[in-house]
């Protein structure tokens, strides 16, 4: 079903903006025009919600087809089932991919002056960007055997407190 893959990796600070790249690579089956893939995290994450459309604004998101075919995005906070229901998704809807094409989503895009995507609030070893794939547009949805992870680290203290 191919690929994925998040850059930068490491530990991020709680509460902190980034901008994430998640790489999606198409393997041997491609995606059908009306395939589609979706990006997933827990229900209880409070990461900043994905929006595409205020490049200037926090948690800007945007997806890109390496091959020029035409995709449909959106952000649904039940679009996957317990506990990882908030979804990116993403429909291939003019064209296909092939097997090595890329489907690249940048969370949090700078480029145009977003200051990111905020990281959840509270710390996780392993959050994931969970990537499943329906490439034959049967919405028959396979999660991808390794999927992309960073982690979640407490900042420094901003007071200290104590009580008598």
């Amino acid at each position: 079903m191919g690929s994925a893959t998040v850059s930068p990796t490491g530990a991020f600070e709680a509460g902190s903006f980034h901008e994430f790249t998640v790489t999606y690579t198409a393997g041997y089956f491609g995606i059908d025009d009306t395939g589609s893939l979706k990006i997933v995290h827990r229900f209880a994450s409070d990461m900043g919600r994905p929006q595409f459309t205020e490049p200037e604004a926090p948690n800007y998101t945007t997806v890109e087809a390496s091959n020029g075919a035409i995709l449909h995005v959106e952000y649904d906070m039940k679009r996957n089932i317990r506990p990882w229901d908030k979804t990116v998704y993403i429909k291939v809807v003019r064209g296909f991919l092939r097997e090595g094409d890329e489907i690249v989503v940048r969370f949090g895009d700078k480029r145009q002056g977003s200051p990111g995507m905020r990281v959840q609030t509270f710390c996780e070893d392993t959050f994931e960007f969970r990537v499943l794939v329906d490439a034959i547009a049967t919405y028959n949805y396979v999660e991808l055997p390794t999927q992309p992870t960073i982690s979640i680290i407490p900042g420094p203290p901003t007071i200290y407190k104590a009580i008598l």
